[in-house]
């Protein structure tokens, strides 16, 4: 008998740059991001703040353009979810990240060929783990106010589907136009046939969209998403959509 599955929620993106200032500086004057730079690394890392979720920002001197690398989900339990990974048969290694100002248990799981996301949980300093990442006291200046999609391209969408579904435990609904959508406890995730296995776009959810558009050039608006039009954030593709 298999175990019930675990929630999942989106924690965070994180996002490459050539350097960290001349990003914090776009970011804040161009999207209406605000970025919290990181005390222990101010010269190469710090997070926008979302309600319970976040874009982390990290310089990497040897990129071209912005781009997004990596994503992390959220658990709470973790007995609750090595129980559910073993039934699932999935193959994980529970590990410890030490990052700029903090620890982390960092779970890297595998399904054959598949880029799962890391699972992630914060242990360290106790105080600031109890409530990470911290809830948003206010929207950002663009109307964002919480990290609702990560859309991944996949080499094969059916082994990614079958993947995700055994991580979630649960079966997903595959709509032919729109690839699979993988619904978190908070946040989803969306699939998508690809050439190469990447994160091909980030969604903030936004309170109202004609807000946003106040404050960037927003392309129309499909199935749900507006997308910043033209190279507004250096390669990264983000999108916005509106969720009360």
């Amino acid at each position: 008998m298999s175990s019930p599955p675990v929630p999942l929620r989106l924690d965070h993106v994180s996002i490459e740059v050539p350097d960290l200032a001349a990003a914090v500086e776009h970011l804040d004057t161009e999207l209406g991001l605000t970025t919290t730079i990181s005390a222990g690394a101010p010269d190469r890392h710090g997070r926008v703040f979302l309600d319970r979720t976040y874009l982390e920002v990290a310089a990497d001197p040897g990129r071209d353009g912005w781009q997004a690398t990596m994503c992390f989900l959220r658990f709470a339990e973790p007995d609750a979810l090595r129980a559910h990974l073993d039934a699932a048969g999935l193959t994980y290694t529970f590990g410890v990240w030490e990052g700029v100002d903090g620890t982390w248990d960092d779970v890297e799981v595998r399904s054959g060929d598949v880029p799962l996301p890391t699972l992630i949980r914060r242990t360290a300093p106790a105080d600031v783990a109890r409530d990470w990442p911290p809830a948003l006291s206010r929207a950002q200046r663009c109307g964002a106010r919480f990290l609702a999609t990560v859309v991944f391209d996949v080499s094969s969408l059916d082994a990614a589907a079958g993947a995700f579904s055994s991580l979630l435990g649960r079966p997903l609904e595959r709509p032919a136009a729109t690839g699979v959508r993988v619904p978190l406890a908070s946040g989803e995730l969306v699939l998508r046939e690809g050439s190469v296995d990447r994160i091909a776009g980030v969604v903030l959810g936004v309170g109202s969209l004609e807000e946003t558009r106040r404050v960037l050039t927003l392309g129309p608006t499909e199935d749900g998403v507006a997308w910043l039009e033209g190279d507004g954030a250096h390669g990264l593709r983000l999108g916005f959509t509106e969720r009360r």
